[in-house]
Formats: C-alpha cells, sequence, structure tokens
C-alpha cells in the first residue's frame, strides 16, 4: 500500500537501555541509521547539483539572482529579502540530523531526520506545498508554475529522496530496531538470571 506509514516505537528508550549493557550493539544499530542518512544526503545533494545546471545562471530559474536581495524587502521572508541561489551553499545546507523533533505534522523522529537548512533551499524544496501554482496572478504564481513544471511539485530534493527510498530505509531501521531490542532482551534476561 503506497500510503502505509511504519511506526517504529521506543527507539530512545530501547537505545537507552541497552547503553548500559552493550556499546556494540548500540553502535551497530547507529550505523545503520547513519549509513541511510548519509545515503540520504548525498543524494539529495545530486539533485541540487543537477538543479544549478538547468540554465546558465547555475539557478533553477532565470531572474534567481545568485545572491541575496542588495535592499531587502519589508514584505519578503519578514524583511530579509529574496534568498539568493549559490549551488555550494544550498548543497551544505543539506544536513542530517538526529535531534529529535517534529518532522511532518504527523510524526516525530528521534532517530534522524534530513533538513534543509538554507532559505532557498527551503523555499525550492516546499514553493508550492500550500499555494498551487495557477492561483491570484503575478510573479509569484508564475515563480510557482515553472517550479512545478520544471522540477515537479513541492517536495523536490529531500522529501522526494526519502519518499525514493522510504520503503528501504524503512525496512532497514526496522530490523536493525528489532535486532537492538533483542539484544537488550538477553542483556535483561540475563541479569533476572544473576
Amino acid at each position: 500500500m503506497a500510503d502505509e506509514v511504519i511506526v517504529l516505537s521506543g527507539i530512545k528508550e530501547t537505545i537507552d537501555a541497552l547503553k548500559e549493557f552493550d556499546k556494540d550493539a548500540v553502535k551497530r544499530f547507529n550505523k545503520v541509521i547513519n549509513t541511510e542518512l548519509a545515503g540520504a544526503e548525498r543524494d539529495a545533494k545530486a539533485l541540487i547539483a543537477g538543479v544549478a545546471g538547468y540554465n546558465d545562471d547555475n539557478t533553477p530559474m532565470s531572474g534567481w539572482r545568485k545572491a541575496d536581495a542588495a535592499k531587502p524587502s519589508k514584505t519578503v521572508r519578514g524583511g530579509k529579502g529574496w534568498p539568493g541561489w549559490d549551488t555550494g551553499v544550498v548543497q551544505s545546507g543539506i544536513k542530517k540530523t538526529k535531534v529529535q523533533g517534529k518532522v511532518r505534522g504527523d510524526y516525530t523522529t528521534s532517530a534522524g531526520a534530513l533538513l534543509n537548512k538554507t532559505a532557498a533551499g527551503a523555499i525550492f524544496e516546499i514553493a508550492g506545498r500550500k499555494t498551487k501554482p495557477g492561483f491570484g496572478g503575478g510573479s509569484g504564481s508564475q515563480f510557482l508554475r515553472t517550479l512545478a513544471n520544471r522540477f515537479g511539485k513541492a517536495s523536490r530534493v529531500v522529501w522526494r529522496v526519502v519518499d525514493k527510498d522510504k520503503d528501504r530505509i524503512q525496512a532497514n531501521v526496522a530490523r536493525a530496531l528489532e535486532q537492538a531490542k533483542t539484544d537488550l532482551q538477553k542483556h535483561l534476561q540475563g541479569e533476572r538470571a544473576k
């Protein structure tokens, strides 16, 4: 089923408890998480490289300056103005993290996440998620249409990579978590036997 969501519970609790008994088991679990996050990060950065090669300016579309706005507009991004597009900066802003936090509106993660941390990268990633191209008029609507036509609907980088590899990532992490739980259970039973 395409919309099936796998919920893994007890990650933090299992790993915290396992740290007391078997640091190698914790390392094995963390290696799976780190490997999956590193692969997703690499793939997302490769997508940005492809975006940059779309036109001669190495920006997603003509008119997107390479530098931040010289005179920030009070009405754009809370007074910060439109961010410039620098491929290297956007790529370096794609980061993996293991900090617990809300990822999407419907779940929280403590295993890991991939973030698009630059303003330009975030705009490219989610523009059109709430406002669909074609509604209203003006340059904003044209911007959304152009992004959608060239690069697809919103969730163009980080979420595209994660969604593409979701089944494999979830299976690997679930398998690693089950192994960690099994290792913890063995240690707990060993403690009880003493």
